[in-house]
């Protein structure tokens, strides 16, 4: 920017220069009108130059109010200032001097040595009205906030090339406070121009700046959801789905939990309660899809971090199961199709891949968070809420192309379903698993004695009473009303 003045000042100068020693013949009068003339100039040029700069910087003010006040310092160092400042200075100057070096009587002939500077002045005059429409028009571009947006992007790249850390989060403070605002203005351009910007920081930025434009991300799109913004909103949530893809692919694990944590923090301070269930179900749905990319990356490695975070980001899913069951009044409904039914299963068989500990404790983990959510939600569902978690089990065994742990995981879940159900007083759920799945699942002593091995991870699930004693009345049940099943 500095350069850009210098530049500036350096070809006014030039020109200026070149005007008084090369001007044409345009002055002819005599020494009463170089008089008048000189005076209503001067006269004129003051007034409009004070005009010009008070009516700017009020523009600047409104336009600071609405976006950002670095608008004013962008001002100061606008360029164009030197070149309007310079060429209205000289001018009113050199009027002022030619005014006073004229003492010869009225109506007489102008001197030939003041002739030349008579014509430069008149060629000044003219190019300082040429030079204050150009002014204006580069005022104008500046204030458009794609202008003030890009011009706040520059200064974080130089920030960040200098190593300056303090100012380059600065810079990403001032165009998240221009992302808010336009969310507030239903700006939706204007946020949109905001957005792109902050995602495209994030890639050229350090850890510290990826976590700001991710804390930054909740604040932008509680205030969307609040305005009902859809197109900002949108914006922010596939931004952040794109962040913790390319975090996971670079390695970046802990920027991935950043951008998981982000995303929870949306949904349940901002979405849930407010009946935006198209925005919680693409969340969920990026979720989902960040826990299977987790998995499916091709790593020689240790897997442990990327299961981990896939069981993590699972458990964040459940967390807004959770409040959306709580929260919505078809909470249940939605859970049930969006949360514990296909995507489970999905995720669940990709994990099992990778989960090699012994018992396939880290597969468990995830079904005591799938379950923990379904006996929350069957304490207040209908049957008809069910209906997906019960098609997509019957969908899975049928497939068969599954892992041979899995076809066992589902035998599991599908007895587990059924207990949990029995457990909270829904009989009517026992019953509705075990007709439509009836023909597609054999519960026998077996499955009963696989799940004890694992009676301590269930014993909370079922309040630490005697899990045995659930699981058996519950297989006492499948017989009784599937007695040709299996």
């Amino acid at each position: 920017m500095i350069r850009k003045m210098i530049l500036h000042a350096v070809v006014s100068i030039a020109i200026m220069l070149f005007v008084f020693v090369a001007s044409p013949k345009a002055f002819a009068g005599d020494t009463d009108s170089a008089r008048n003339y000189l005076s209503t100039i001067v006269s004129c040029l003051s007034t409009i130059f004070a005009l010009s700069i008070s009516i700017t910087l009020v523009a600047i003010q409104l336009t600071a109010t609405r976006y950002t006040h670095r608008v004013l310092d962008l001002f100061i160092k606008f360029p164009y200032n030197i070149s309007l400042a310079l060429f209205y200075l000289v001018t009113i100057i050199q009027s002022l001097f030619l005014l006073s070096r004229i003492t010869d009587p009225i109506h007489q002939t102008l001197p030939s040595y003041l002739q030349p500077q008579m014509n430069a002045d008149i060629v000044l005059v003219i190019m300082c009205f040429g030079i204050l429409i150009l002014y204006m028009i580069s005022i104008m571009q500046m204030l458009k906030p794609e202008r003030i947006i890009a011009a706040i992007e520059q200064e974080f790249l130089f920030a960040i090339r200098k190593g300056h850390e303090r100012d380059a989060l600065t810079k990403v403070e001032q165009i998240c406070d221009i992302a808010k605002r336009a969310a507030v203005d239903l700006d939706s351009t204007t946020g949109m121009i905001a957005l792109q910007t902050l995602h495209d920081i994030v890639t050229k930025g350090t850890k510290e700046t990826r976590n700001s434009v991710t804390n930054q991300f909740i604040e932008i799109a509680t205030i969307a959801a609040k305005e009902r913004e859809a197109g900002m909103l949108n914006a922010v949530l596939s931004n952040l789905k794109e962040l913790g893809k390319d975090a996971l692919a670079q390695g970046r694990i802990q920027d991935a939990r950043d951008v998981v944590h982000a995303l929870e923090r949306i949904v349940r301070t901002g979405l849930i309660g407010q009946q935006l269930f198209h925005f919680i179900e693409a969340t969920v749905a990026s979720l989902y899809g960040l826990a299977e990319s987790a998995l499916e990356i091709d790593r020689s490695t240790d897997y442990t971090d990327h299961i981990l975070f896939a069981q993590r980001t699972f458990a964040a899913i459940c967390a807004i199961g959770q409040e959306v069951v709580v929260r919505e009044t078809a909470g249940c409904a939605y859970v049930g199709r969006a949360i514990l039914a296909d995507r489970f299963g999905s995720l669940c068989q990709a994990h099992l891949r990778h989960d090699q500990d012994k018992g396939r404790e880290g597969t468990w983990r995830l079904i005591e968070e799938y379950l923990s959510l379904a006996k929350m939600m069957m304490e207040q569902a209908h049957l008809r809420d069910l209906a997906p978690v019960t098609l997509w089990l019957k969908e899975a065994q049928n497939a068969g192309d599954h892992l041979q742990e899995m076809g066992e995981l589902l035998m599991l879940v599908v007895m587990l379903l059924a207990s949990l159900a029995s457990y909270t007083g829904r009989t009517d759920i026992e019953q509705f698993i075990f007709r439509v799945l009836h023909t597609h699942y054999a519960l026998q002593t077996e499955t009963l004695e696989m799940l004890l091995l694992r009676e301590s991870l269930l014993q909370p699930l079922f309040d630490y009473i005697d899990v045995s004693v659930q699981l058996e009345k519950t297989l006492d049940n499948w017989r009784a009303l599937c007695p040709t099943a299996g």
